[in-house]
């Protein structure tokens, strides 16, 4: 039975696009084509992207509506200073999974450049694969794939969370019309 491959890098570029409105960070810096070579790889992408969408909090309140756009606003302010309690957790919850990220990705690529400082040491001094050479190395790639699951995992509760943060707002504005 043959799998088919699925397109990730297709799906996460949908999933930015479509996300990036909706949190109001479409026009960061980092993320214009002209600048992403600031960003060294896709996970500084992520994190930037992190770093400017923790704060749900002060996103800036507009209407499209020309009749009742200051009714909607009027209303949308007092839907935030109403959901205001849940929101300010969010943001905390936010900005600390936004820093854990931050800092296990910086930790990911210590350990990723110590690994290839190590294989270059390893390669020039032993030329010959001997059994603790061997360990050492799986032993950091190991440690390698626990944090980029314990990455993947963090992201995916940030994004459950954030889903459940919706799905409060929307019941507490039917609860309000």
């Amino acid at each position: 039975m043959q799998y088919e491959e699925i397109p990730t890098q297709q799906i996460i570029d949908r999933l930015r696009q479509t996300l990036e409105p909706r949190i109001g960070i479409a026009d960061l810096p980092l993320l214009g084509t002209e600048n992403s070579a600031l960003a060294r790889d896709e996970d500084d992408e992520d994190i930037a992207l992190l770093k400017a969408g923790f704060d749900i909090y002060n996103i800036p309140i507009t209407s499209y509506q020309r009749r009742l756009g200051s009714a909607v606003i009027a209303v949308r302010k007092i839907v935030r200073k109403l959901l205001r309690p849940v929101l300010e957790r969010q943001v905390i919850y936010n900005f600390a999974n936004t820093r854990v990220v931050q800092t296990l990705s910086i930790q990911l690529q210590k350990l990723q450049e110590n690994q290839q400082s190590l294989e270059k040491k390893i390669q020039a001094e032993f030329s010959s694969g001997s059994p603790e050479v061997t360990a050492q190395l799986e032993t950091q790639q190991n440690a390698i794939a626990a944090f980029q699951s314990e990455i993947e995992q963090i992201k995916a509760v940030q994004q459950q969370h954030t889903a459940i943060l919706e799905k409060i707002t929307a019941q507490l504005l039917d609860r309000q019309q």
